[in-house]
């Protein structure tokens, strides 16, 4: 029996995120300038010619990658949110980034590369909207003044935190779930909740 049009949608789907995870893989471990096409297609037991029915090329590989995570990260945060709903965001964003640790190491090293970066644009249009998104609920409930300064803190909390998660087994320097509850602790103790 044929299949349906919804069965081969699936499969392409399927097919499509099965190579988004090969190519996360290998960029998180061995870095987009020192991954190529072919170790993509041979990691994901595919041919190469297959692979580009797919993604025009590496970079449009590496900025669908981007744009699927930070569109998953960026899930809790939408323009009407509340200071709850923020801070329940964070705790989701403290999950999200220890549950997908090959996302986020790819994220940190791909964002201190400006020749990778400028290659791709604009890391996403998700991080705008998240940011937009945040500027707005902190500046409705601090002012625009301390909106700024609070944005910026929680920035360098964030990417602290991302850091110090991904690369943690090999450091073995700090517990990230100690880390993750102390600072919910001071995120909600700050905000008020």
């Amino acid at each position: 029996m044929p299949r349906t049009k919804e069965q081969n949608i699936a499969i392409r789907e399927e097919r499509k995120q099965s190579i988004m995870d090969a190519a996360l893989q290998l960029f998180a471990d061995n870095g987009f300038e020192n991954t190529s096409i072919d170790s993509i297609a041979n990691h994901a037991g595919i041919s190469k010619g297959l692979l580009y029915s797919y993604f025009k090329c590496k970079d449009d590989l590496l900025y669908q990658i981007l744009t699927s995570g930070m569109q998953k990260f960026s899930e809790s945060f939408h323009s009407e949110m509340t200071m709850e709903d923020f801070v329940a965001g964070i705790e989701n964003a403290f999950e999200y980034i220890t549950e997908n640790r090959d996302f986020y190491k790819l994220y940190t090293i791909i964002s201190v590369q400006p020749k990778v970066t400028k290659n791709i644009g604009v890391l996403t249009n998700e991080y705008d909207s998240l940011y937009h998104n945040m500027v707005d609920l902190f500046k409705r409930h601090f002012g625009e003044q301390r909106a700024a300064r609070e944005l910026s803190l929680l920035s360098v909390i964030m990417k602290g935190f991302s850091i110090v998660s991904v690369f943690s087994d090999e450091q073995n320097v700090i517990p990230v779930d100690s880390l993750k509850n102390t600072i919910m602790d001071l995120i909600k103790e700050r905000y008020k909740f």
